[in-house]
């Protein structure tokens, strides 16, 4: 948790200066997938947009206060314009700078405190779930990767895009089926992540068209099982990143993490949750 903490202190310390998601992922020593990913579960945003709306918090906190100039207020918060930190202000506020200004009223407004020891003390006494810890062997998949955005993951839909082409994996082994996490990307237009569907093979001799293949090695994994719908499925990974791990005797290993769906498994149905696969090792 110091790692997470001291991402968010960059992040304080440098509001107003020109910084990425790069940059306040090195201030935490996570790569930056593995920052976001835990990031994003831990604090509900993600980086960037958890800095955009930082930085537009204490933007309106300055408008409060009385300054006038918008356009001043506007380039310290890092955008290059009036009418583009006008168009951030209304979307996370629904009034423009200059309506705020003439008519303060903090309370109406959703600040974007900082994300701060009291949160975590909240969640860490709310929930309660153990997970089983085994040591799970190399296995082989193959699958469908699919890039999504940081906010338009939709794992039903995916799931039902790849399962009629499951037939078409000859050397399948089992019954069981592999959500795997993976691969950051940034482009201009945002950034996101790749998420591979697949299924365990005996060996990677036989790869249908358009599919790729992945090993999961041989690892330590905390194993939790998801109970209720999958929309509940980010207060499971909150849970697991922001109160179990800190308060255990294991810390994170950056090493792909996953979720194994076993035959009937149905996020609606409680006897058959689907179990996430979070790699772990001793605290040295």
């Amino acid at each position: 948790m110091e790692r997470i903490f001291k991402s968010i202190d960059y992040v304080e310390q440098n509001m107003f200066e020109p910084v990425d998601v790069h940059d306040i992922a090195r201030a935490s020593n996570y790569s930056t997938y593995h920052f976001c990913r835990v990031f994003r579960a831990l604090v509900g945003d993600s980086p960037k947009e958890y800095l955009r709306k930082r930085r537009l918090t204490i933007a309106a906190e300055r408008l409060a206060a009385g300054e006038s100039s918008i356009l001043d207020i506007a380039l310290d918060c890092q955008f290059d314009s009036h009418a583009s930190f006008t168009r951030a202000f209304r979307q996370l506020f629904d009034v423009t700078p200059e309506q705020y200004r003439d008519n303060a009223d903090p309370y109406r407004l959703k600040y974007k405190d900082q994300f701060s020891r009291h949160m975590l003390h909240h969640l860490q006494n709310r929930l309660d779930m153990e997970p089983e810890v085994v040591v799970r062997p190399e296995t082989k998949v193959i699958g469908v990767s699919r890039q999504y955005r940081e906010d338009d993951l939709d794992i039903e839909t995916l799931w039902s895009a790849f399962r009629p082409s499951v037939p078409q994996i000859r050397n399948r082994v089992g019954t069981d089926a592999f959500g795997i996490y993976e691969a950051y990307q940034e482009d201009k237009s945002g950034f996101g992540f790749s998420y591979v569907c697949s299924v365990e093979v005996t060996d990677f001799d036989d790869i249908p068209p358009d599919m790729i293949a992945r090993t999961l090695p041989a690892h330590l994994y905390a194993v939790f099982r998801h109970r209720g719908p999958i929309s509940y499925l980010p207060e499971t990974l909150k849970y697991i990143w922001g109160s179990w791990l800190p308060k255990s005797d294991y810390e994170y290993r950056e090493t792909p993490d996953f979720e194994l769906y076993s035959p009937g498994s149905r996020p609606d149905d409680p006897e058959k949750a689907l179990s996430l696969y979070i790699p772990i090792g001793n605290r040295s």
